[in-house]
């Protein structure tokens, strides 16, 4: 099966169709959404993805390392048998498949409604001109958990609708819902905010011998 990959960089793909979604909670979370993101500077976090047919049939799973710096610096590193590695200085965009012998390189998108990774790692002053943002909280036994529901504004968005999860000021859960009604449904864990990352983890050395496909 081809590889699904990673939504929050590589945005979605097909033909656009109307697919209505609730949105949830109650309007105007974008001032406490911005605050929880600013603050989030760096985050090393593991994960689990998997990706959803809009009939809720499970079509992939994968698991891996996420690690991600403002400004604009993202690497997601998904463990075999699906191996992949993407990695973005803010500027490039690096996708290396191991199984294929192949990496591509491509501008990074910084377009805020079209790449939600920018929530984690970009400027967020365009937030709320890109996105209308709605507001749950639920109460458990670990704590307050807030769900924020992020509808884009544009009509020519890649997406119809991103959900985004904190339990206090940790992510933890992050979804996304394509024009053709896929989910892909995003899960951190072990999750650290704020630590020293190496700054080497956001570049990256073709290796020798592999394809090298440019998509300017």
């Amino acid at each position: 099966m081809k590889k699904l990959l990673f939504g929050l960089l590589l945005g979605s793909y097909g033909l656009l169709v109307s697919v209505h979604l609730y949105a949830g909670g109650l309007p105007g979370g974008g001032s406490e959404l911005r605050l929880l993101l600013t603050n989030l500077n760096t985050l090393n976090t593991s994960f689990q993805q998997t990706v959803y047919a809009s009939d809720g049939t499970a079509l992939q799973q994968t698991s891996g390392q996420l690690q991600a710096a403002r400004p604009g610096k993202v690497r997601w590193q998904a463990e075999p048998p699906m191996e992949q590695l993407l990695v973005s200085d803010g500027e490039t965009l690096w996708i290396y498949d191991p199984d294929l012998e192949q990496v591509t390189i491509k501008p990074f998108d910084q377009d805020l409604s079209k790449t939600p990774a920018i929530l984690f790692i970009g400027n967020l002053d365009t937030l709320e001109q890109s996105y209308t943002i709605y507001i749950e909280k639920v109460y458990i036994e670990q704590g307050e958990v807030v769900n924020f529901s992020l509808i884009p504004i544009a009509d020519n968005s890649l997406y119809e609708k991103v959900t985004l999860s904190f339990t206090g000021k940790t992510p933890t859960t992050m979804a996304l819902w394509d024009s053709l009604g896929q989910k892909t449904e995003i899960n951190f864990s072990h999750t650290a905010l704020n630590d020293p990352l190496d700054p080497a983890l956001f570049s990256f050395e073709p290796p020798e011998g592999v394809d090298i496909l440019r998509d300017e």
